[in-house]
Formats: C-alpha cells, structure tokens, sequence
C-alpha cells in the first residue's frame, strides 16, 4: 500500500511538472510573431487493464496544454495535438509508465 501511495504522489508530480512544461510550450506558440503549430489527430493503444486508469490517463492528457483526448475506446485512444512534437510524447508517456506501476500492485 505504501509503495502505490508513493507512485500516485510519483503520478502528481510528473503531471504538474508536464502541464508547466506544456503551458511554457503553447505559451511560446501563443505569443509568437508567427502561429507555429501543426495539427495531428494521433491514435494510440494502451497497455493498462483498468479502466479507472485509462481514464486518468486520458484526463492527464487532456489535463496538458496541447493536447486533448477526443475518444477512448477499450485501450485505444484519439488525441489531437496542437504540434506533432506533442503527440510524439504520447508513445512512450510518463503518465502510462506510473500509471502500469500502480496498476500491477
């Protein structure tokens, strides 16, 4: 029990440290000269079980200037990103990686 209390603190961290980092990210796009983005629709497969934890993912993502999830189905999911640096991201995501963790205790 101990060991998931400290993947979710783990969880809350990294999740205020990624939205800082995405609002910096569209803050820059925002406020530019030129509007530089370059919109993608991406989908991609989960590996967690749980459907609690898809949703908590999905929120995070979404949680993250950028990018927004747009359709969860079983374990797959539909994001829109603002770049394509942002969905590149979601391939080997952070959130998913705590979340498989603290899914298997």
């Amino acid at each position: 029990m101990f060991r998931k209390f400290i993947y979710i603190v783990q969880y809350v961290f990294v999740l205020i440290i990624e939205v800082i980092k995405a609002n910096i990210d569209v803050a820059r796009i925002v406020l530019g000269v030129k509007i530089d983005i370059d919109p993608v629709v991406v989908k991609f497969k989960t590996k967690l079980k749980s459907d609690l934890y898809r949703v908590i993912l999905a929120n995070s993502i979404t949680l993250t200037p950028g990018t927004i999830t747009m359709v969860l189905e079983n374990d797959v999911y539909t994001i829109h990103c603002l770049k394509k640096q942002f969905a590149d991201g979601l391939l080997d995501s952070k959130f998913e990686n705590i979340l498989l963790k603290i899914e298997e205790i």
